[in-house]
């Protein structure tokens, strides 16, 4: 019995021991919570590429946790360095988010004076009153929104006083400031260096140069002559124009992004580059244009006053002379002694070549056998043929020919003969009678001769344009149609092809009567290109224009 109540004694001071110890361990339990925190998400995208032709697209969001305070309203700052040293505020917002566009973040970096594109360290925190988030980092590439600027070369209120003598130098060398050129965007950057009259907003634009990935345009006097002339300044006259650069970048897709820069004011003296020797005289008849049936062969100027002079080749027949193609004013010869009266008889001539000179001084004119050509090895085996003739260019004053020459030797003669000659002793770009034989190389040659100071010239050319195909020579079967430059434009590569017949059919424009460079019109839009459809003629007389001034994008024209 005792026993039992020992046990039953234990058992119950071993229970109350058991609930004190019990007691004691729930008397130390600390339930601990996380501490207040405002912190901003991870973005889940730390490269940010800005693409200009996705202007309102998202470039961002973030995020944040906000326990500490109770904020309605927070602050969004970025910095290009972690410190935030010099931070700039991107917007606020009553959310805990916030983003921005493409547009909007590529303004904010260039606000910020950044100049770079690639991989610019952005860092991003949030601000609520004076509490302050942790930073973020984004890296950034960005566009430009900035317009390139004239770093030299060229500047506001320049002066330019242009010279024919200079004509090929350079009137200016352009050197563009654009720092999207150091890059490595894999973007193409075109510049355009456009002129426009003052005043007008560049409603018509006139291109002075371009360039590609390069920050250098070169304008030579020729050129700015040419323009400063096509927007109104008269030659040998001094205005004003304005010039702006324009930037065009093209992206891997084709998008493109245009910048426009502040236009400048300019000064511009310009020179005389083609004469204007025209007149409203020439002569008609059977031995000129069959009395009209096509215009009058003309007349020029002369330097006295008074005295016109025609270059012309002539048929056994009559003519006369008469004012605008028309026949209210007409001059002949009655009496047939060199003298011209108001409706007087038709003059006979015979076939050839000739020089006509109409005096209204004295009433009189004269006609005498006239043509200059090229005679030798290099072009007709001195005479074997007949000499190659050169035509008079009425915008120079002088005679010009676009002939291919052999490895040899040439000179110059007058009427297919030997009695007035021309060679050039001294080589020395000037001719003289007699002269010694001017030694040549194979190739193709602009060859001038001014007969007023004795001088010529040989310039080897490339091309020579031609056109063939079924509407004219049977795609070959005898030789094209042969143009020769526009003399009216000496500075610019313009070829004319002047009153050919052409039949119902095709045509194509190649160079030096063969196939290896040809040129046609796909899309029939005007512009010529390289192995391009086939034209399409209609039986009849044209004037045909080929203009390769912009050699990437050469024109053509076509008038009845």
């Amino acid at each position: 019995m005792k026993s039992i109540i020992n046990k039953i004694f234990f058992a119950v001071v071993a229970s109350a021991m058991l609930l004190l110890t019990s007691c004691e361990s729930e008397d130390n339990i600390n339930i601990t919570t996380p501490d207040p925190t405002f912190e901003l998400d991870t973005p889940g995208i730390s490269n940010v590429f800005l693409n200009y032709s996705l202007p309102d697209n998202p470039a961002f969001t973030i995020t944040w946790k906000d326990d500490v305070t109770s904020a309605t309203s927070y602050s969004i700052e970025m910095a290009t360095e972690n410190t935030f040293a010099t931070p700039v505020a991107l917007g606020t917002t009553s959310e805990k988010s916030f983003s921005m566009t493409v547009t909007e973040l590529n303004q904010a970096i260039n606000n910020a004076g950044i100049t770079e594109f690639n991989d610019i360290p952005v860092f991003m925190r949030v601000k609520a009153g004076e509490q302050v988030s942790n930073s973020v980092l984004f890296l950034v590439t960005t566009y430009p929104v900035n317009a390139p600027t004239l770093e030299s070369g060229l500047a506001d209120g320049d002066s330019f006083t242009l010279s024919l003598d200079m004509n090929d130098q350079n009137a200016f060398a352009l050197v563009i400031n654009d720092p999207i050129l150091d890059a490595n965007l894999g973007v193409t950057v075109e510049y355009f260096l456009e002129a426009a009259a003052v005043g007008t907003d560049f409603a018509t634009v006139e291109e002075l140069g371009t360039s590609t990935d390069s920050a250098n345009i070169n304008i030579t006097h020729a050129k700015l002559n040419a323009v400063a002339q096509a927007l109104g300044i008269a030659p040998d006259t001094t205005g004003d124009i304005e010039i702006r650069l324009r930037s065009v970048i093209t992206n891997g897709t084709g998008d493109t992004l245009e910048r426009i820069g502040t236009p400048i004011t300019v000064t511009v003296s310009t020179y005389l580059t083609v004469l204007d020797l025209s007149t409203t005289w020439g002569i008609v008849g059977s031995a000129a244009n069959n009395w009209g049936a096509t215009p009058d062969l003309p007349f020029f100027k002369t330097d006295v006053d008074g005295v016109l002079a025609a270059y012309v080749t002539l048929i056994d027949g009559e003519i006369k002379f008469r004012e605008n193609n028309d026949w209210a004013v007409n001059y002949g010869d009655t009496g047939a002694d060199g003298s011209i009266e108001l409706n007087g008889d038709n003059i006979a001539v015979t076939a050839g070549s000739y020089k006509v000179t109409l005096n209204f001084n004295d009433n009189t004119y004269a006609i005498e056998a006239f043509s200059l050509g090229i005679v030798g090895s290099a072009y007709n085996n001195w005479g074997a043929t007949p000499d190659f003739m050169l035509e008079y260019d009425q915008y120079s004053d002088v005679f010009r020919g676009i002939v291919t020459l052999l490895d040899g030797e040439m000179k110059l003669r007058m009427n297919n003969d030997w009695a007035v000659n021309y060679g050039d002793t001294g080589a020395d770009g000037s001719i003289e009678l007699n002269g010694d034989n001017i030694t040549v190389t194979a190739g193709i040659y602009i060859v001038t001769v001014n007969l007023n100071d004795n001088s010529y010239s040989l310039e080897q050319i490339t091309n020579v344009w031609g056109l063939v195909g079924s509407a004219f020579n049977n795609w070959g079967a005898t030789p094209d149609a042969q143009f020769t430059r526009d003399w009216s434009r000496p500075f610019d590569d313009v070829w004319i092809l002047r009153d050919v017949e052409l039949l119902d059919g095709e045509f194509k424009f190649r160079a030096n009567n063969a196939w290896d460079i040809n040129y046609g019109d796909t899309g029939g839009d005007g512009t010529l290109e390289v192995n391009g459809d086939n034209l399409t003629a209609s039986a009849g007389t044209y004037t045909i224009t080929l203009d390769f001034s912009d050699a990437a994008n050469p024109t053509y024209t076509i008038q009845p």
